[in-house]
């Protein structure tokens, strides 16, 4: 007989007999200090793998042993699964262990949405139960620093004793709650204030490695000592309030570097140069604190020459969120670094409202795969916000899903049944489950090619720059009419029966992405892109269709978010109706 568990353990020897416990142990949640029943026998075993527990049904009992605490949580959550599953528990030995050590997800808090603190702890008590072990809040101005009010104003930030409070959740769930904060690239929502200017690399504008001109401050000067002192403050401040002794500082896309205040350094050395010298600027920051540290990976392949430069006390995070990211070239880079590294994907919802599903579960195994043939030892599953965190909260959760599992073990779920999980974990509702992930898809309905991104996410969220539209091709009155229709049949059958928070969130995002098709052939019928050019009756109708879903927007943002960034994310779709209206 097969079982059916979350994750799918790695060897299940059945044998003769079954056991019934005198009383069914149901506990609603598993964490560390957890009771466990009489019949229940456990012993530590140092012999086991890292992680690993071996769970044995008898006729008269169960025993575990197990490696670790962490273990032991993993093998109790199983068993948790066959109580609730068999009123008598079928015998035999169940051995496991995860292929990553580190098993991570890594949560944008940055770019708009925050979860409020009730939703946070419903999410970990998640992932838990997906057996992720470390936990990064991506943080660049959204804690409540004591000595920058300014920047954090009217963002609900997250404040010093929440992340206590979050920390000490955690580690009773087995998630590690790793710091994370921003330290040199990606410090535009900082350099917006006149106080912080002087921080600042550039005040003029860049353009971007696509070429497209971004007109605002967005790394810091890494030859300053002021930036230096500037990180100094901020990691004294945030890092006395997590029990983790790791760090991650990105150091990702600094793509402003060498364009004013470091100009002349980079010219007459190198960028990677300059970035390798203030990296080891920050790096003795944090280990005077004693911390190991994280950097993303991206920008040592810019600077290759700067790979064999590298600190010891470092571990790398190599992103990839695309279905054709050279995973295996980049991995190969790193091993020959010989520091740890690990792989980074993403759930793929960012920039596209309701996501890439078939992208996301393609560079998610890719990446699994490869990650282990090279020897990464960790797995991190990320959700960003990207033009204004827009995806509601239920469109993640596949790639949660089937990240953890592929983290645990690839070979076990590389063909896994998400859907089913999604229903059976979080949704409780077939056909919600099924339209989570369907609509995920839509973008290979539209068949527009868009970089990183489903097209009707900037479309509707990016009107101010349309950096994505400008590169975006393949518009056609098929597309839209095939995408019309499954938006339309998920619109007729989610309405057509009960009504559930998930349902909301679905059902509102399908009549976004409707007023997306709808925009997208007005572009196709009035032969411009530009919403400007459009005739004023078509204006008329599209503002009059949008203006009931940005009041619909606010209302689920808050049912799970802070409002803090709410303004901000909203504004995108309100740009967009004031282009209308106009």
């Amino acid at each position: 007989m097969s079982l059916r568990l979350f994750p799918q353990p790695k060897s299940w020897q059945p044998s003769a007999g079954a056991f019934s416990p005198a009383h069914q142990w149901q506990p609603d949640q598993i964490i560390l200090s957890t009771p466990t029943p009489t019949w229940l026998k456990l012993k530590e075993n140092s012999t086991l793998p890292a992680q690993g527990y071996e769970l044995t049904i008898h006729p008269t009992g169960v025993d575990i042993h197990y490696a670790c605490p962490l273990a032991k949580l993993y093998a109790l959550q199983t068993l948790q699964q066959l109580c609730q599953q068999y009123q008598a528990l079928p015998c035999g030995t169940i051995t496991d262990a995860p292929d990553y050590s580190a098993r991570g997800i890594l949560l944008d808090i940055s770019r708009d949405k925050i979860p409020t603190l009730a939703h946070l702890k419903q999410l970990i008590d998640f992932w838990s139960l997906c057996r992720i072990n470390q936990l990064q809040l991506y943080t660049e101005h959204t804690f409540a620093w004591r000595e920058h009010q300014r920047v954090w104003a009217n963002k609900s930030p997250v404040t010093a004793e929440e992340i206590q409070q979050i920390d000490e959740y955690c580690q009773q769930r087995g998630i590690e709650l790793l710091i994370n904060v921003a330290t040199f690239g990606h410090m535009e929502r900082w350099l917006a204030h006149p106080e912080y200017k002087h921080l600042a690399e550039q005040t003029t504008g860049f353009y971007d490695q696509r070429g497209d001109f971004r007109p605002f401050s967005f790394g810091l000067n890494p030859l300053s000592q002021q930036s230096v002192d500037f990180v100094s403050g901020l990691i004294d401040e945030l890092v006395p309030n997590f029990s983790s002794k790791t760090i991650n500082i990105n150091f990702d896309e600094t793509m402003d570097l060498g364009v004013d205040a470091s100009k002349a350094a980079c010219e007459a050395s190198s960028k990677g140069q300059v970035y390798v010298d203030y990296l080891n600027k920050i790096l003795t920051l944090t280990q005077a604190k004693g911390l190991h540290t994280q950097i993303f990976s991206d920008m040592l392949f810019q600077y290759p020459e700067i790979l064999s430069q590298l600190p010891a006390n470092l571990t790398l995070l190599n992103w990839g969120y695309e279905a054709n990211h050279p995973y295996d070239e980049e991995h190969q880079q790193l091993a020959a670094t010989g520091l740890p590294f690990h792989v980074v994907v993403s759930t793929c919802c960012f920039a596209s409202i309701s996501g890439r599903w078939d992208n996301a579960k393609t560079h998610m195994l890719r990446a699994a795969k490869s990650g282990l043939a090279f020897g990464a030892s960790g797995y991190h599953i990320s959700e960003w916000g990207d033009m204004g965190h827009a995806q509601q909260d239920i469109f993640p959760y596949a790639g949660y899903i089937y990240g953890a599992a592929l983290a645990w073990g690839v070979e076990k779920h590389a063909e896994m049944d998400v859907e089913y999980w999604l229903n059976h974990l979080i949704c409780h509702d077939e056909r919600a489950a099924y339209w989570a992930i369907r609509l995920q898809n839509i973008y290979l309905d539209l068949a527009i090619e868009t970089p990183n991104a489903c097209f009707l996410g900037p479309l509707l969220f990016d009107q101010k720059f349309r950096r994505h539209l400008r590169r975006s091709n393949n518009l056609t009155e098929s597309g839209f009419a095939n995408a019309l229709q499954v938006v339309q049949t998920c619109l007729d059958e989610l309405t057509a029966e009960h009504d559930s928070a998930w349902r909301q969130q679905l059902i509102f995002t399908a009549k976004l992405l409707q007023h997306g098709i709808k925009l997208g052939q007005q572009m196709l019928h009035q032969q411009t892109r530009e919403i400007e050019q459009f005739t004023p009756a078509s204006k008329a109708e599209l503002a009059a269709q949008l203006e009931p879903l940005l009041e619909q927007y606010r209302q689920l943002w808050l049912q799970c978010n802070r409002s803090g960034g709410l303004q901000d994310s909203t504004a995108r779709l309100e740009y967009l109706h004031q282009l209308y209206r106009a």
